[in-house]
């Protein structure tokens, strides 16, 4: 058993039950980054979605903070950055996106350590007027490692005493982890030609090769290995006009992974305050509801001026007992930050990019 503590505890129940349904949670949350804000990380919802957007260039950023009342703080930061190249000169409706994924992520009180570095590479082509399709994949390079300098075990306690210095049994002394992770998936874009209607629909599947994610099994035995389960994630992202200045979205999300499934789903109004072309200005309201180990309403903002996007999330976790019990009912802050960039390209040639 794992304690926290230089000094001998007794747990009462309430605390076993916090105990218990924290390790559920880190075993999710340590598999996968999580973020409530998931239409605005693409790249790790869906490798099919690099490339799906106005422009020619994306950056990409995502910082989440959470459960800082239990108090096992966990941090995640996600950056991107997507580059498409065109496969016919002066045709912008076929293209490669080339791009760059980083993610990391620091959970707990051990200061368990992730870090991800991907390479997603799609191809994106029409498939009718104003429809396309995007087909992506994401190998990537994983890093996990903890601080076993935080770890106090039950034997090291005699007599009621801590000891740092008396024997243990565990085998502490593989704390660095290294694999490679492989994800895929496509993306539907549908548009309208005249007005700002879109829906993205979708799906992918991460940890196609299920890597190994333990520490101690390659030293101990194999017969415990650890592995990273498959995970299907299911999503759809849609804007309708409903007149010159305001949209309606919705938006919904199933993913599985193992045991475990979360179902997202939620909507939004977007007010555009100033159309000139580059220099638009937005606001967008929202919310989502979240159905996982613990129920959460997730409320949205969200400012969009010319090509850039900031959006801000708080989980609110006030439906549950587990909301009540894990964060005092109170989740976690997260933003975004979008930056969309357009090459220059030739005038006797140029044609924008049909997605937007």
């Amino acid at each position: 058993m794992l304690v926290n503590t230089t000094t001998k505890t007794t747990f009462p129940l309430r605390r076993i039950f916090l105990f218990a349904l924290l390790l559920s949670a880190f075993g999710l949350t340590a598999q996968d980054i999580h973020f409530s804000q998931y239409g605005n990380s693409p790249l790790n919802l869906n490798p099919g979605l690099a490339g799906v957007f106005g422009g020619d260039l994306r950056f990409v950023g995502n910082y989440r903070k959470q459960w800082r009342t239990v108090p096992v703080p966990y941090t995640s930061f996600s950056g991107s950055v997507e580059n498409k190249v065109y496969l016919s000169r002066g045709k912008y409706n076929k293209f490669v996106t080339a791009s760059l994924l980083v993610n990391y992520d620091k959970q707990g009180s051990l200061a368990l350590k992730s870090l991800q570095i991907g390479i997603p590479i799609s191809v994106t082509l029409p498939i009718g007027k104003n429809h396309f399709i995007t087909v992506g994949a994401t190998p990537m390079f994983g890093q996990r490692s903890f601080d076993s300098d935080e770890i106090t075990l039950n034997e090291q306690y005699i007599d009621g005493m801590y000891d740092p210095g008396a024997a243990i049994s565990e085998d502490l002394s593989v704390t660095n982890l290294k694999y490679f992770d492989l994800s895929a998936g496509a993306n539907l874009r549908l548009q309208s030609p005249r007005k700002r209607d879109r829906l993205d629909i979708g799906g992918a599947m991460h940890h196609i090769n299920r890597p190994e994610h333990d520490f101690w099994a390659s030293s101990v035995t194999n017969n415990d290995d650890v592995r990273l389960y498959n995970k299907l994630s299911l999503y759809g992202l849609g804007l309708v006009q409903l007149t010159g200045r305001f949209d309606l979205l919705a938006q919904g999300l199933y993913q599985q992974q193992g045991k475990y499934r979360e179902i997202v789903y939620g909507a939004g109004v977007r007010m555009h305050l100033k159309k000139k072309r580059y220099k638009e200005f937005a606001i967008q309201i929202g919310a989502d509801w979240r159905h996982r180990y613990n129920n959460a309403l997730v409320p949205r903002l969200e400012v969009l001026y010319g090509t850039w996007t900031f959006g801000a999330t708080f989980d609110w976790d006030a439906f549950s007992r587990a909301g009540e019990l894990i964060s005092n009912r109170r989740g976690g802050p997260e933003i975004s930050l979008i930056y969309r960039l357009y090459k220059v390209k030739p005038m006797q040639k140029y044609k924008s990019c049909p997605i937007i």
